[in-house]
């Protein structure tokens, strides 16, 4: 019994080592496989870990030298922008120390030249008084006796009829005339004097004798209007006018006069005179000067100057050029034989003058000698060229919408305080280092206005190429009607001589005004709101005198910009549709626009340049032709907009895009932009890199992004500003530039 217990144990033994044998066997393999393949994909993971390190240090690596090379690239650059901003500080600093010396040495030579020619004003009234009294001691009685045999073998020499004389003749009436004399005349002289007469009037003639102490020596005859004076008061009197005309004195004021009186000269005057029979409001009314033409320049008494308006039967109607206190009823008026005429040349250049080009500003005389009648013809159609060439104003609206070129009218109108006289000035500003000189007609401004304009350019060193003509508010209507001609006058002289000129009119309204003045004392007969019919004549006769000349007449241009005011925007009033027919085009500025912060608040709509995209730079006509259709569309649908809340995403685009037009338009004053600033931000805008900006950044954005532009791609730059057309490999690389800067833009 026991045997078989230990046999069965063995047996089970047996069996269960079997079984462990076999199964054993197997888990321990599967366990080592198991292992096995953990180990090896531990392995592949190390292994990858491995290269993803190695691939880690070398993009380290490489982020390292690129990063090293940026960096050093970035501080080239650095050293370029910082070099270049230093050259360029250094040229603007030594530039406006340059402006300054100039300015300051020419107010040291003004001021100089103005106390001397005070100085010799002073000394040469009281000095030909003086002489007047010694002339008439006995110690010079033999040279007085002389005098009348010697003005009348002067007179048989230069006695002429006039026109009006031979007329009156051939009617069949007889010529009056008379003679002065200061002591007994000799009867031989006398015959003399008649039978002249007689020669010439075919003895048709009455002739009265007078005595004149004041005359001093010699004779004076008068045969109807022309006087033959040979007397010794009106010898010093020529001199005394001489004295005033003249320039400041170079040399010592002894010898000055001493040369002025050896030179004078002592042959007879010969002038046709005329008589004051009333004055009123500048207006004076002369009878005689049968002669004069019309447009001519007369002078009174004392040395006020006056222009013939209207020729009538019996007598002339003059305007005064000044004030006219000191001249009453009888007084004697003389003609000069001249037209008005006005200095003009390089010496005006950084002057403010009156509307007689006489200085005004307290820096000595004109360093000019030259004079040019303020009426005059304008270039006949073969004189000129087409308009071409841009005048570039720095005011990205006009510049994009409105372009102005170089002998063209453009009209700026719209109601008063609405920013026109800030785009001219802007406009003038922006001409610096252009080759233009520029021409501010101030017309019935407030003075304190024309000077602060006056200040402000030259604060901005715009003076130096610019001339300020000023009719004050404060003066006669007459010197407001004759300014903008004299302007014109100064314009007109360096377009001939082959420069570039740019004339503001401020403004046609207040010319209009006082020509309607002036029309109504001479009584004109009025019509359409109280003007005169020819009130066109008025201002085309002067806006046709801007243009630009073909090279055979030199070349050059000038480039009309007259203001006009509305009422109300009332843009179909008279003297705005006058104007609006004569000139190439209008900007027109708009009340609501410019009340709501849009400055310049120019109109779209209605303002249009008739020259086009003739006068563009060729990258701005490129780019611009988008926004005014951007514009309108913006303008129409924001009215729509108002009424509803419902858009689609079409509508919403433009009104966002416009949005942001506006808002990039804007312009602070006294702030003119290159062409490739403007160029840069308008393309921005086009390709849709400020829509998804807020619209208060879009001044920040603009800015920043002209300032990158030309640190980045200067030349691109010089190209756009060069007037350059931009090829699509330039386009790409504008946009790359606009790219990179939008996307380091951080508002």
């Amino acid at each position: 019994m026991g045997g078989w217990n230990i046999w069965f144990a063995l047996i089970n033994f047996a069996i269960l080592v079997f079984f462990l044998v076999k199964f054993g066997k197997k888990i321990v393999i599967n366990m080592i496989e198991g292992n096995r393949q953990k180990i090896s994909q531990e392995l592949d993971k190390a292994k990858e870990a491995g290269e993803n390190a190695r691939q880690i240090t070398q993009t380290l690596e490489n982020m390292d030298a690129e990063s090293r090379s940026q960096c050093d690239e970035i501080l080239v650059q650095a050293r370029e922008r910082s070099k270049r901003s230093m050259e360029r500080s250094v040229e603007e600093s030594r530039s406006r120390a340059d402006s300054r010396l100039k300015e300051a040495e020419h107010d040291v030579t003004s001021l100089k030249q103005q106390a001397l020619t005070q100085l010799r004003d002073q000394s040469a009234e009281s000095l030909v008084q003086e002489t007047g009294k010694l002339l008439k001691s006995d110690r010079y009685a033999r040279e007085r006796s002389a005098m009348p045999q010697r003005f009348v073998e002067q007179l048989e020499q230069m006695l002429e009829l006039t026109e009006s004389d031979t007329a009156k003749l051939r009617w069949g009436d007889s010529l009056s005339a008379k003679l002065w004399y200061t002591e007994t005349l000799d009867e031989a002289l006398l015959k003399r004097i008649e039978r002249l007469l007689s020669q010439k009037t075919g003895g048709r003639f009455k002739l009265v004798t007078a005595a004149d102490p004041s005359l001093i020596g010699g004779l004076r005859l008068k045969l109807e209007d022309t006087v033959y004076d040979g007397s010794l008061e009106y010898m010093l009197q020529r001199v005394g006018e001489e004295l005033e005309e003249d320039d400041c004195p170079k040399e010592e004021i002894t010898v000055y006069f001493q040369k002025r009186f050896s030179e004078a000269s002592t042959c007879p005057g010969c002038f046709q005179t005329g008589v004051v029979e009333s004055l009123a409001d500048g207006i004076c009314h002369i009878t005689g000067l049968s002669d004069v033409m019309a447009g001519e320049m007369v002078r009174f008494e004392g040395g006020l100057q006056g222009m013939v308006m209207d020729i009538e039967k019996n007598r002339v109607s003059a305007v005064l050029l000044g004030n006219y206190e000191n001249i009453h009823e009888g007084a004697q008026v003389r003609r000069t034989g001249k037209v008005m005429e006005v200095p003009v040349g390089e010496g005006l250049i950084g002057r403010v003058v009156d509307g007689l080009g006489r200085p005004v500003d307290g820096r000595g005389p004109l360093q000019t000698t030259e004079t040019r009648p303020v009426e005059s013809p304008a270039p006949g159609i073969i004189a000129r060229k087409p308009v071409s060439v841009p005048l570039h104003t720095g005011i990205k609206a006009i510049d994009a919408l409105v372009p102005i070129g170089r002998g063209q009218r453009e009209l700026i109108i719209g109601d008063r305080k609405t920013g026109k006289t800030s785009i001219a000035v802007d406009t003038i500003i922006n001409q610096k280092g252009k080759d233009v000189i520029c021409i501010y007609v101030a017309i019935g401004q407030k003075e304190s206005t024309v000077a602060g304009i006056a200040a402000k350019l030259r604060e901005l060193g715009a003076m130096d190429y610019s001339i300020i003509v000023s009719a004050k508010a404060s003066e006669p209507a007459p010197m407001l009607y004759i300014a903008p001609y004299t302007g014109a006058a100064m314009g007109e002289y360096l377009m001939y001589k082959g420069r570039h000129v740019l004339i503001v009119y401020d403004d046609l309204s207040h010319h209009a005004v006082a020509y309607r003045e002036l029309s109504l004392l001479l009584h004109r007969p009025p019509g359409r709101e109280a003007y005169p019919g020819d009130v066109f004549y008025l201002h085309s006769r002067l806006l046709e005198r801007a243009a630009c000349l073909n090279d055979e007449n030199g070349g050059g241009s000038m480039t009309a910009l007259p203001i006009v005011e509305t009422q109300a925007g009332d843009i179909s009033a008279y003297i705005p549709t006058n104007v609006i027919s004569i000139t190439d085009g209008q900007i027109f500025l708009e009340e609501s626009l410019f009340n709501s912060g849009v400055r310049p608040a120019i109109n779209a709509g209605l303002s249009v340049s008739r020259v086009g995209g003739d006068a563009q730079p060729k990258a701005m006509k490129q780019f611009a032709s988008r926004l005014r259709m951007d514009l309108a569309q913006y303008r129409e649908l924001e009215s729509f907009s108002q009424f509803g809340s419902d858009l689609d995403k079409a509508t919403r685009d433009t009104l966002n895009r416009g949005r942001k037009l506006t808002e990039l338009l804007k312009q602070k004053r006294f702030d003119p932009r290159t062409v490739a600033q403007e160029v840069v931000a308008i393309f921005a805008a086009n390709e849709g890199f400020m829509d998804d900006l807020d619209t208060e950044k879009v001044p920040e954005f603009e800015s920043g992004l002209t300032a990158y532009a030309y640190e980045n791609a200067p030349e691109l730059c010089r190209a756009i500003d060069g007037g350059a057309k931009l090829d699509n490999e330039q386009i790409d690389r504008m946009r790359q530039v606009i790219q990179s800067f939008k996307r380091d833009f951080t508002p």
